[in-house]
């Protein structure tokens, strides 16, 4: 456990490779996971790097603090590069975790030596108000978001939450929902299980303000590998009840436009992959990550 401030986070350093460390790179997860969800990949790159993977804040072991927008997950990034001393990381991250990590790059654009981010160009945006009343009707929405106040469903046992992770993940292997079930949950005040991570953590969204978050992205001068699954708006952004509900479906030129703020990028779509993608196709993602590296960071 480390102190960040007030803060507890839950990191991980797998340490520096006997071979040799080809610099220094850093795992983050994204929202209601936890950082042993990218433990395959952090597995791959442990012989050439030192990876450190961390609960970002309202997540696993760390603590929660009730408070997260996005400007929260990049500011306990910092932390993290501070404390272990990481000095001009390679920086990948899932969704949330993409979130933080473009953000971070952008606005520290000479402190990142690469990015890589995966599902991380969401969410799709939300239909704009048209008029000003009904923009403040609008903001007036995500106060109640803000002042919800939702509770997890208790799960009788670990079978029955790595169960609801299969079903929710149909391509996420049963032996890595049965480890995540037990990473990401812990006994209830009336028995059974509970999720670990704080309901309240999906409130980043209303953080989200695609405008600055553009600027950020524009600023970046590292190379970019941002990944997306082919059927992440089915699996994720269009479920009925969702923490996106609302939300408009992307069309493929606002897809490319986004895409196109990116100074340097390189941009794959995984087909037989929804928004979480090292679930539905870790070795796939391994692969993406390794030749990446190799070609515009080892040999650069």
């Amino acid at each position: 456990m480390t102190t960040i401030g007030r803060e507890t986070v839950a990191a991980y350093d797998y340490g520096p490779p006997p071979g040799g460390s080809q610099g220094d790179v850093v795992l983050l997860h994204g929202m209601a996971d936890v950082a042993r969800s990218l433990e395959p990949l952090a597995v791959s790159l442990i012989d050439r790097y030192r990876v450190v993977v961390f609960d970002a804040r309202g997540h696993g072991r760390s603590s929660h603090p009730g408070a997260y927008s996005v400007l929260h997950f990049v500011a306990d990034l910092v932390g993290v590069l501070d404390v272990f001393g990481l000095d001009q990381p390679i920086l990948i991250g899932h969704s949330l975790g993409g979130h933080t990590v473009a953000n971070y790059a952008g606005l520290y654009p000479d402190a990142v030596r690469a990015a890589v981010l995966l599902e991380g160009l969401g969410p799709p945006s939300a239909p704009v108000p048209a008029t000003a009343v009904a923009q403040l009707e609008h903001a007036r929405a995500m106060i109640e978001v803000l002042r919800s106040s939702p509770r997890h469903r208790p799960q009788p046992h670990v079978e029955a939450a790595a169960a609801r992770l299969t079903a929710a993940h149909t391509r996420l292997d049963p032996d890595r929902a049965l480890i995540l079930a037990e990473e990401g949950t812990i006994a209830g005040p009336d028995g059974g299980r509970v999720w670990r991570h704080d309901e309240r953590t999906w409130h980043w969204i209303a953080s989200v303000d695609h405008a600055a978050i553009e600027h950020r992205w524009a600023a970046i001068t590292a190379p970019v590998l941002a990944v997306s699954g082919a059927e992440a708006w089915e699996t994720w952004w269009a479920r009925p009840g969702g923490p996106v509900a609302g939300r408009v479906r992307m069309t493929n030129e606002q897809f490319a436009a986004r895409i196109g703020v990116f100074g340097d990028i390189e941009h794959v779509e995984l087909g037989e992959a929804g928004h979480m993608v090292h679930f539905d196709q870790p070795d796939r993602i391994n692969q993406l990550v390794d030749a990446f590296l190799r070609r515009r960071v080892e040999t650069g």
